[in-house]
């Protein structure tokens, strides 16, 4: 999803990021916005415009948080729950607003844990790198809805659309609004949570690959292997249909023109080009192959597209052909 180089953030959102226009009941030219008592979010022109007692909460335009805080910090009004667990992929802490439990048909533990299955099955059947496949770490994850993220939050983040982002080395924020639209169970909704939380431990994974180096400049590369090891992981998913996807992001891609290049908006068809360019590296090249790019990348620190070419010998042109053909399969 989106960086910021202070904390480097890294999610996953299929929409142009808005200030405030993206959410429905906020009029778009205002400058804050706040939580009334019903939780529901309320535009205001500037902070005087705010009610005295929502003040100290209202994110504004020239005051909005600048960083996330970590999971100990965050505030949940209307209380909250945490909990500790084990998986084969480390220890999870996690923690969310009881009122996010009517949002789903599952516990957040129960589809943390599920996910994290998913992951280990995934990294356990393919030649991944080993410090990815083995490693075991601690895990942070938080589950807000949008009312409680947006006076703590950057306000790209919790009004942005993004459903979850990243902050190294491994905590994971999921804003449940735009996964659960009105909190109401049912759909789609816990097959999504799943997705997001298959992206979002992707860009952990990624991170690791990466020996914990800034590459955060290199936005497409970074959501291209999230989303790749989203639908890779997807097939070891119960809960995820068979090619879901893969299918999902393909139906994006209106033209390949911008295959091979770093260009990446964040619209749904970057995201669907740039996990495609991976998913037909490995198509052709295996698990392995993927893994020999980000040893280059982290051996002669080069883009992501450097490495590809001094790997595979692979140019814009040779990446366009392989994405044809695998679409067209």
């Amino acid at each position: 999803m989106w960086s910021a180089k202070s904390f480097f953030i890294s999610s996953m959102s299929l929409g142009v990021i808005g200030l405030l226009g993206v959410a429905s009941d906020v009029a778009a030219q205002t400058d804050c916005v706040y939580a009334d008592d019903r939780g529901a979010l309320v535009g205001a022109p500037a902070l005087k415009d705010v009610p005295a007692r929502f003040r100290s909460k209202a994110a504004c335009r020239d005051r909005q948080p600048s960083t996330v805080p970590g999971a100990d910090d965050i505030t949940i009004r209307g209380g909250s729950r945490s909990s500790s667990f084990g998986t084969p992929l480390g220890t999870v802490e996690v923690k969310w607003p009881r009122q996010v439990e009517q949002c789903f048909g599952k516990s957040p533990n129960r589809a943390i844990s599920e996910a994290a299955s998913a992951v280990n099955r995934a990294l356990r059947t393919a030649r991944f790198d080993q410090s990815i496949q083995a490693q075991r770490r601690d895990w942070s994850f938080v589950l807000i809805d949008r009312a409680n993220a947006v006076s703590q939050f950057p306000m790209q983040l919790s009004m942005g659309g993004h459903p979850g982002f990243m902050v190294p080395p491994n905590n994971i924020y999921i804003v449940t609004d735009y996964i659960s639209p009105n909190c109401q169970k049912g759909g789609d909704s816990d097959v999504m949570l799943t997705q997001v939380l298959l992206h979002e431990m992707g860009h952990v994974l990624e991170y690791a690959l990466l020996g914990g180096r800034d590459f955060s400049s290199e936005r497409k590369r970074a959501e291209g292997f999230a989303a790749w090891f989203e639908g890779y992981s997807a097939q070891y998913a119960s809960t995820i249909p068979k090619g879901r996807v893969q299918e999902r992001y393909r139906s994006m891609i209106q033209s390949d023109a911008r295959v091979g290049s770093s260009s990446f908006a964040g619209t749904g068809e970057d995201y669907a080009i740039a996990s495609l360019e991976f998913e037909a590296i490995v198509a052709r090249k295996g698990v392995s192959g993927l893994m020999d790019v980000y040893e280059t990348m982290g051996k002669d620190r080069s883009s992501f597209y450097d490495a590809v070419k001094k790997r595979f010998g692979w140019d814009q042109k040779d990446l366009q052909r392989e994405v044809k053909t695998l679409v067209s399969r």
